[in-house]
């Protein structure tokens, strides 16, 4: 079976974000970040669902290269990043959520492996051990606040990464889906290109 992408962009901060602010701007907040999530996919992938704070993209039967996914991600980062600037200069509002955007930040999992597509009506979501192993691998031991991971299939590929990254290896244990190896890249050095909004 032809191993497939799976992508997760997860917003930090969202749970301490929703519970300390007001319900009806948070709501607004968090729609505009996961809107600018979705419109800054340039890989062509499917929506499997939205879980909070995450996305879980997939795309099935291709596995883009390494330097294809740190590009997707430095896209999503960026645009993330741009959004929050503008929001913190247009905002009039005092209240929890629309003064505590700037806390949020955002960090990507990537993994591939071989998936079953589950079909209910017309939905079609992703189904099978990669699936949980992607989603555990939001827990990890990574010390940056900001990054891609990525496991296995793109290990091998720094050659393909920008001047500004560096693939940091590591690994985790699990429970339930053992010892996982996977590279980091810090999105920290994108931070000083996100550009400040027009006055």
């Amino acid at each position: 079976m032809p191993h497939s992408l799976l992508f997760i962009p997860d917003i930090s901060g969202f749970t301490r974000f929703v519970n300390e602010s007001e319900v009806q701007h948070g709501r607004h907040v968090v729609a505009e970040l996961l809107e600018v999530l979705f419109s800054s996919d340039q890989l062509g992938m499917s929506v499997a669902e939205i879980e909070g704070d995450a996305i879980l993209f997939f795309l099935p039967d291709r596995v883009p290269e390494l330097g294809e996914i740190v590009q997707q991600a430095a896209r999503t980062f960026r645009s993330f990043h741009t959004h929050l600037k503008s929001f913190e200069r247009d905002r009039i509002c005092e209240c929890g959520a629309c003064s505590g955007v700037q806390g949020l930040s955002l960090k990507f999992v990537a993994h591939a492996g071989p998936i079953e597509t589950l079909r209910v009506r017309e939905f079609a979501k992703p189904f099978g051990r990669d699936v949980i192993v992607a989603h555990r691998l939001l827990k990890n031991d990574v010390p940056d606040d900001e990054y891609l991971l990525v496991t296995e299939p793109w290990l091998g590929e720094d050659a393909a990464l920008p001047e500004w990254a560096r693939l940091a290896r590591g690994e985790t244990d699990y429970a339930d889906v053992g010892r996982i190896r996977h590279g980091h890249v810090p999105l920290a050095p994108l931070r000083a290109g996100v550009p400040d909004p027009p006055a």
